[in-house]
Protein backbone atom coordinates (compact mmCIF):
# COMPACT_ATOMS: atom_id res chain seq x y z
CA UNK A 1 0.00 0.00 0.00
CA UNK A 2 1.15 3.33 -0.79
CA UNK A 3 2.05 5.87 2.07
CA UNK A 4 -0.10 8.58 2.54
CA UNK A 5 1.18 12.05 1.63
CA UNK A 6 1.45 14.41 3.85
CA UNK A 7 -1.04 17.14 3.48
CA UNK A 8 -0.05 21.06 4.04
CA UNK A 9 -2.86 23.85 3.91
CA UNK A 10 -1.62 26.65 1.15
CA UNK A 11 -2.57 30.09 2.91
CA UNK A 12 -1.33 32.54 0.13
CA UNK A 13 -3.34 34.32 -2.22
CA UNK A 14 -3.51 33.42 -6.21
CA UNK A 15 -1.72 33.50 -8.15
CA UNK A 16 1.12 32.29 -6.09
CA UNK A 17 -0.63 29.82 -4.07
CA UNK A 18 -0.84 27.49 -7.19
CA UNK A 19 2.75 27.84 -7.70
CA UNK A 20 3.47 27.13 -4.53
CA UNK A 21 1.06 24.16 -4.67
CA UNK A 22 2.70 23.27 -8.08
CA UNK A 23 6.41 22.95 -6.22
CA UNK A 24 5.03 20.81 -3.31
CA UNK A 25 3.17 18.31 -5.73
CA UNK A 26 6.55 17.48 -7.33
CA UNK A 27 8.15 17.18 -3.64
CA UNK A 28 5.84 14.43 -2.68
CA UNK A 29 3.25 16.89 -0.87
CA UNK A 30 -0.77 17.14 -1.21
CA UNK A 31 -1.29 20.99 -1.22
CA UNK A 32 -4.78 22.00 0.09
CA UNK A 33 -5.18 25.58 -1.14
CA UNK A 34 -7.22 28.29 1.07
CA UNK A 35 -5.90 31.48 0.59
CA UNK A 36 -6.28 33.70 4.07
CA UNK A 37 -5.51 37.15 1.78
CA UNK A 38 -6.42 38.80 -1.27
CA UNK A 39 -4.67 41.83 -3.01
CA UNK A 40 -6.81 44.14 -4.76
CA UNK A 41 -5.85 46.82 -6.91
CA UNK A 42 -5.14 50.86 -5.38
CA UNK A 43 -5.51 53.75 -7.22
CA UNK A 44 -2.22 55.89 -8.34
CA UNK A 45 -2.98 59.05 -9.03
CA UNK A 46 -1.24 60.72 -12.38
CA UNK A 47 0.45 63.34 -9.98
CA UNK A 48 2.13 60.13 -8.15
CA UNK A 49 2.90 58.95 -11.52
CA UNK A 50 4.36 61.98 -12.42
CA UNK A 51 6.87 61.84 -9.82
CA UNK A 52 7.95 58.30 -9.95
CA UNK A 53 8.75 58.94 -13.42
CA UNK A 54 11.32 61.79 -12.11
CA UNK A 55 13.21 59.10 -9.61
CA UNK A 56 16.74 57.20 -10.88
CA UNK A 57 15.30 54.16 -10.53
CA UNK A 58 12.61 51.67 -9.11
CA UNK A 59 12.58 49.55 -6.14
CA UNK A 60 10.29 46.55 -5.63
CA UNK A 61 9.77 44.42 -2.85
CA UNK A 62 6.90 42.26 -4.26
CA UNK A 63 5.62 41.32 -7.41
CA UNK A 64 2.41 41.86 -6.51
CA UNK A 65 3.27 45.76 -6.47
CA UNK A 66 4.06 45.21 -10.26
CA UNK A 67 0.99 43.03 -11.49
CA UNK A 68 -1.58 45.75 -9.56
CA UNK A 69 0.24 48.88 -11.21
CA UNK A 70 -1.63 50.70 -13.81
CA UNK A 71 0.45 50.49 -16.93
CA UNK A 72 0.40 54.50 -16.96
CA UNK A 73 3.01 53.84 -14.24
CA UNK A 74 4.96 50.82 -16.09
CA UNK A 75 4.95 53.10 -18.95
CA UNK A 76 7.19 55.64 -17.04
CA UNK A 77 9.27 53.85 -15.09
CA UNK A 78 10.30 50.95 -17.73
CA UNK A 79 13.46 52.56 -18.81
CA UNK A 80 14.59 52.79 -15.30
CA UNK A 81 17.12 50.31 -13.80
CA UNK A 82 15.13 48.03 -11.32
CA UNK A 83 16.27 46.82 -7.50
CA UNK A 84 13.69 43.66 -6.62
CA UNK A 85 13.93 42.22 -3.53
CA UNK A 86 14.40 38.50 -5.25
CA UNK A 87 14.43 36.54 -8.16
CA UNK A 88 10.69 36.06 -8.31
CA UNK A 89 9.96 39.51 -7.92
CA UNK A 90 12.64 40.45 -10.56
CA UNK A 91 10.87 38.24 -13.23
CA UNK A 92 7.67 39.87 -12.80
CA UNK A 93 9.41 43.59 -13.66
CA UNK A 94 11.24 41.55 -16.50
CA UNK A 95 7.57 40.25 -18.01
CA UNK A 96 6.54 44.28 -17.96
CA UNK A 97 9.35 44.64 -20.13
CA UNK A 98 11.63 46.46 -17.61
CA UNK A 99 15.16 45.66 -19.33
CA UNK A 100 17.40 46.99 -15.97
CA UNK A 101 16.72 44.78 -13.52
CA UNK A 102 18.71 43.61 -10.78
CA UNK A 103 18.15 40.91 -7.86
CA UNK A 104 19.48 41.54 -4.26
CA UNK A 105 18.28 37.65 -3.71
CA UNK A 106 17.69 38.58 -0.08
CA UNK A 107 15.17 40.41 1.81
CA UNK A 108 15.01 44.66 2.41
CA UNK A 109 18.49 45.28 3.84
CA UNK A 110 19.74 42.97 0.82
CA UNK A 111 17.85 45.20 -1.22
CA UNK A 112 19.10 48.58 0.36
CA UNK A 113 22.39 47.13 0.20
CA UNK A 114 22.21 47.01 -3.64
CA UNK A 115 20.60 50.30 -4.22
CA UNK A 116 23.00 51.86 -2.20
CA UNK A 117 26.13 50.51 -4.11
CA UNK A 118 24.37 51.18 -7.43
CA UNK A 119 23.71 54.35 -7.51
CA UNK A 120 24.45 57.78 -5.69
CA UNK A 121 22.48 58.81 -2.25
CA UNK A 122 20.91 61.73 -3.92
CA UNK A 123 19.79 59.85 -6.67
CA UNK A 124 15.76 59.78 -6.04
CA UNK A 125 13.87 56.28 -5.97
CA UNK A 126 10.24 55.28 -6.61
CA UNK A 127 9.31 52.70 -4.21
CA UNK A 128 6.35 50.39 -5.67
CA UNK A 129 4.91 48.71 -2.81
CA UNK A 130 1.87 47.56 -0.62
CA UNK A 131 -0.66 49.41 1.66
CA UNK A 132 0.50 46.70 4.02
CA UNK A 133 4.01 46.27 4.56
CA UNK A 134 6.72 46.49 6.55
CA UNK A 135 7.97 49.74 6.19
CA UNK A 136 11.49 47.96 6.70
CA UNK A 137 13.06 49.36 3.01
CA UNK A 138 12.06 53.12 3.22
CA UNK A 139 14.02 53.44 6.78
CA UNK A 140 17.04 52.19 5.03
CA UNK A 141 17.41 54.04 2.20
CA UNK A 142 15.85 57.32 4.38
CA UNK A 143 18.81 56.92 6.63
CA UNK A 144 21.21 58.04 4.20
CA UNK A 145 19.21 60.82 3.23
CA UNK A 146 17.63 59.71 -0.42
CA UNK A 147 14.54 60.85 -1.70
CA UNK A 148 11.89 58.13 -1.66
CA UNK A 149 8.38 57.96 -3.65
CA UNK A 150 6.09 55.63 -2.21
CA UNK A 151 3.70 54.40 -4.46
CA UNK A 152 1.02 51.88 -3.66
CA UNK A 153 -0.40 49.71 -5.51
CA UNK A 154 -2.18 47.05 -3.95
CA UNK A 155 -3.70 46.39 -0.65
CA UNK A 156 -4.46 42.90 1.30
CA UNK A 157 -7.85 41.86 2.98
CA UNK A 158 -8.50 38.81 4.76
CA UNK A 159 -10.81 37.36 2.59
CA UNK A 160 -14.56 36.90 3.45
CA UNK A 161 -15.81 34.02 5.91
CA UNK A 162 -12.05 33.45 6.79
CA UNK A 163 -13.10 32.23 10.13
CA UNK A 164 -15.16 29.12 8.67
CA UNK A 165 -12.79 28.40 6.74
CA UNK A 166 -9.57 27.96 9.19
CA UNK A 167 -12.10 26.05 11.33
CA UNK A 168 -12.71 23.69 8.19
CA UNK A 169 -9.53 22.93 7.75
CA UNK A 170 -8.34 22.18 11.33
CA UNK A 171 -11.27 20.17 11.76
CA UNK A 172 -9.27 17.87 9.13
CA UNK A 173 -7.66 15.08 10.83
CA UNK A 174 -5.53 14.02 8.09
CA UNK A 175 -3.65 18.00 7.27
CA UNK A 176 -0.49 18.20 8.68
CA UNK A 177 0.64 21.46 8.19
CA UNK A 178 -0.08 24.92 7.24
CA UNK A 179 2.22 27.47 5.69
CA UNK A 180 1.99 31.15 6.50
CA UNK A 181 3.70 33.35 3.66
CA UNK A 182 3.16 36.48 5.24
CA UNK A 183 2.80 38.13 9.21
CA UNK A 184 -0.59 39.08 8.21
CA UNK A 185 -1.35 35.67 7.51
CA UNK A 186 -0.23 34.19 10.81
CA UNK A 187 -2.23 36.82 12.40
CA UNK A 188 -5.39 35.90 11.06
CA UNK A 189 -4.79 32.05 11.92
CA UNK A 190 -3.48 33.37 15.13
CA UNK A 191 -6.57 35.34 16.03
CA UNK A 192 -8.82 32.73 15.05
CA UNK A 193 -7.46 29.91 17.34
CA UNK A 194 -7.68 32.60 20.25
CA UNK A 195 -11.11 33.81 19.62
CA UNK A 196 -12.61 30.92 18.65
CA UNK A 197 -10.85 28.13 20.71
CA UNK A 198 -8.98 26.33 18.35
CA UNK A 199 -6.34 25.55 20.34
CA UNK A 200 -6.81 21.68 20.55
CA UNK A 201 -7.31 21.58 16.73
CA UNK A 202 -4.02 22.84 16.06
CA UNK A 203 -2.19 19.89 17.84
CA UNK A 204 -0.27 17.88 16.35
CA UNK A 205 0.36 20.40 13.18
CA UNK A 206 2.97 22.59 11.88
CA UNK A 207 3.07 26.20 11.04
CA UNK A 208 5.61 26.94 8.71
CA UNK A 209 6.69 30.50 8.60
CA UNK A 210 8.52 32.57 5.82
CA UNK A 211 10.85 34.17 8.29
CA UNK A 212 10.37 34.14 12.09
CA UNK A 213 9.53 37.70 11.75
CA UNK A 214 6.44 36.48 10.36
CA UNK A 215 5.64 34.35 13.18
CA UNK A 216 5.38 37.13 16.69
CA UNK A 217 1.69 36.77 16.57
CA UNK A 218 2.02 33.11 17.15
CA UNK A 219 4.05 33.19 20.14
CA UNK A 220 1.04 32.85 22.36
CA UNK A 221 -0.13 29.17 20.21
CA UNK A 222 1.67 26.72 21.82
CA UNK A 223 0.03 23.80 20.79
CA UNK A 224 1.61 23.85 17.21
CA UNK A 225 5.06 22.65 16.14
CA UNK A 226 6.62 26.09 14.51
CA UNK A 227 9.61 25.96 11.90
CA UNK A 228 10.43 28.84 9.95
CA UNK A 229 12.10 29.23 6.87
CA UNK A 230 15.87 29.88 6.28
CA UNK A 231 15.25 32.85 3.92
CA UNK A 232 11.99 34.72 3.30
CA UNK A 233 11.07 33.26 -0.33
CA UNK A 234 8.63 31.04 -1.49
CA UNK A 235 11.08 28.76 -2.73
CA UNK A 236 12.78 28.15 0.81
CA UNK A 237 9.73 27.91 2.53
CA UNK A 238 8.72 25.00 -0.01
CA UNK A 239 12.26 23.73 0.82
CA UNK A 240 11.45 23.88 4.73
CA UNK A 241 8.29 22.17 4.02
CA UNK A 242 10.04 18.90 2.32
CA UNK A 243 12.67 18.81 4.55
CA UNK A 244 10.50 18.81 7.83
CA UNK A 245 8.38 15.81 6.17
CA UNK A 246 11.06 13.96 4.33
CA UNK A 247 14.75 14.62 5.88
Amino acid sequence: MEARRPRVLVTRPEPGASRTAAALTEAGIEAIICPFTESRDLPVSDDAIAEAARSAAVAVTSAKALTHAPPALIDALRAKPVFAVGDATAQAARALGMGDVRSADGDATALAGLIGASIPDDAPVAYLCGRVRTGDLERSLSETGRKITLIETYDIQKVSHLTDKIKEALHNDDLDGIMLHSGMSARLLADAIQTEGYHQLIENKTLFLISERAGMSLDGISEARIVAAPAPRDDALVDTVRRHFWP
